[in-house]
C-alpha cells in the first residue's frame, strides 16, 4: 500500500500501516476500503478494494458501444518485439473495453 499523502511505500507496524517518510498512519478497519463485521463474539475485518483507473486518459478515443469521447488506455506488447504495441482502451463513461492494433 502506498501513502496517500506522499506516495511512499507504507510498512506494517503493530497492526497498522505506517509511512516511513511522512509518518502517516492507518489502522485496519478505518477508511473507505475496509469494514468490520461482528459475528457473535468474533470480529472479522473485510477489506473492500475499489478498482481505480491509473492509466492515462485519451480524450480523442471514441467508445464503439456508447459513442462517448474519452477512454483510459494501456499499451502492451502482445506480438513480437519488431511489431507495434496493442493499445487496450477502457471507456471512461460506460466501462466498455476494446483494443486497437496500431
Amino acid at each position: 500500500m502506498f501513502c496517500p499523502k506522499c506516495g511512499s511505500l507504507m510498512t506494517s507496524a503493530s497492526g497498522r500501516q505506517v509511512c516511513p517518510n511522512c509518518g502517516f498512519t492507518k489502522s485496519p478497519g478505518t477508511g473507505s476500503d475496509s469494514k468490520i463485521v461482528t459475528k457473535g463474539s468474533e470480529k472479522e475485518i473485510i477489506i473492500i478494494r475499489e478498482e481505480k483507473q491509473t492509466e492515462p486518459l485519451d480524450s480523442d478515443a471514441v467508445c464503439p458501444k456508447c459513442h462517448e469521447q474519452g477512454a483510459y488506455y494501456l499499451l502492451k506488447q502482445t506480438r513480437s518485439a519488431d511489431e507495434p504495441e496493442t493499445k487496450f482502451y477502457t471507456c471512461s463513461h460506460c466501462g466498455h473495453r476494446w483494443r486497437d492494433y496500431a
